[in-house]
């Protein structure tokens, strides 16, 4: 092949492969093999064309360049669709009642207990979203003081969310705990 036409097809090769490492450091997949593809067959149309020991060391540069780009691609994930249904998340509620608290586990409800204290008037209210396994919870103490806990470490969150919304259940007396801790 002429060797002016050889290095202008070798330097467009090269811009291609070039953009396909920024969409690889950009994490964008699809585009990434769209490309890979356009250069692949590029390259196959050039290799057979390539006349002499630079022209065909040249080829060859390529095709290793190309491979270190198809396990660049392999190594990117797909994107993940984010769970929405007609424009806004979807979120399921969990309600709270006497059964559903009897089914944590009693780990966890001995650590809710100990958060308690003494106080046989505080009702406790769990946190709604989530699965439910170790639900935050609040503790409405008798004193009129509330307390919000985090469900995974039991310690009293800095930040405390209001009152009255929909993120926590009704709330249950003490005695319930401690009758479901006695059964158990």
């Amino acid at each position: 092949m002429e060797p002016n036409k050889f290095r202008e097809s070798r330097q467009a090769i090269n811009r291609l492969c070039e953009n396909i490492n920024l969409l690889i450091a950009q994490k964008d997949l699809e585009t990434s093999k769209i490309s890979f593809e356009e250069v692949s067959k590029k390259l196959d149309k050039l290799t057979p064309k390539a006349e002499g020991e630079v022209q065909e060391r040249s080829v060859k540069n390529l095709s290793v360049k190309l491979r270190g780009l198809s396990m660049g691609i392999s190594k990117l994930k797909p994107k993940k669709k984010p769970k929405k249904k007609g424009g806004q998340k979807v979120t399921i509620n969990i309600v709270w009642d006497e059964e559903r608290v009897g089914n944590l586990s009693p780990v966890f409800l001995e650590k809710v207990f100990k958060n308690i204290g003494g106080d046989t008037d505080a009702k406790i209210c769990f946190d709604t979203s989530g699965k439910g396994i170790r639900p935050g919870y609040q503790i409405q103490f008798s004193n009129k003081d509330t307390t919000t806990f985090s469900g995974s470490g039991h310690r009293p969150l800095k930040k405390q969310p209001l009152t009255g919304t929909k993120k926590v259940s009704q709330p249950f007396p003490h005695k319930l705990i401690a009758s479901i801790l006695k059964g158990n």
